[in-house]
């Protein structure tokens, strides 16, 4: 019976590992790119309103630096990611702003580079979270981190409640007090 129980979690434990090694990586990666050419088609139909230019630098340097993101997407991972932010620390680089977010900077008017910082924004957040996804480790502790956190949350929503519940009993308190009768109002010594 042991060695049954041994043989199917040693098939459980190999069936979960392929799948998170294997076709997981693959969905996650997929679903990544698939939000980051939505974000930069948004940015295409920007610039087709006529709030960015074609022509401009600009545009053409926010869609490739995009591009690049979605061909990289493959290969980004959160143990490589660690390990190349690793490596400049290490060799001393010093971090600058990239030639994508300098692009973003020059955009004129107000409200379209702000709806471009927002979608390049989501398209990294979603590179992030996807790096997160891919990694049973990081899964793992996210989700221990997470029990907690949504606890402090509860608890936080129902103390302000109970807080809240305090404050209008007081107030119904306060409320029946001043409507007793002056029959009371005599009653108290003087």
């Amino acid at each position: 019976m042991v060695a049954l129980n041994a043989i199917v979690t040693s098939a459980i434990v190999l069936l979960t590992a392929t799948l998170i090694y294997g076709p997981w990586q693959s969905v996650c990666t997929a679903y990544a790119r698939q939000i980051l050419f939505e974000k930069r088609d948004a940015i295409f139909d920007i610039a087709m309103e006529g709030r960015l230019s074609f022509e401009s630098r600009d545009y053409r340097t926010i869609r490739a630096m995009l591009e690049k993101s979605i061909r990289f997407a493959h290969e980004l991972t959160l143990p490589s990611f660690f390990f190349y932010w690793f490596m400049l620390i290490w060799r001393g680089h010093k971090f600058k702003k990239s030639a994508l977010l300098e692009a973003i900077d020059r955009i004129r008017d107000d409200r379209t580079r702000e709806e471009v910082r927002s979608l390049v924004k989501e398209a990294f957040d979603t590179l992030i979270l996807m790096m997160i996804f891919k990694s049973p480790v990081a899964m793992l502790s996210l989700t221990i981190l997470a029990i907690p956190l949504v606890a402090a949350s509860f608890f936080k929503n129902a103390w302000a409640g109970a807080r809240r519940l305090r404050d209008q009993s007081q107030e119904l308190i306060q409320a029946e007090a001043e409507n007793i009768g002056p029959e009371l109002d005599q009653a108290l010594p003087a």
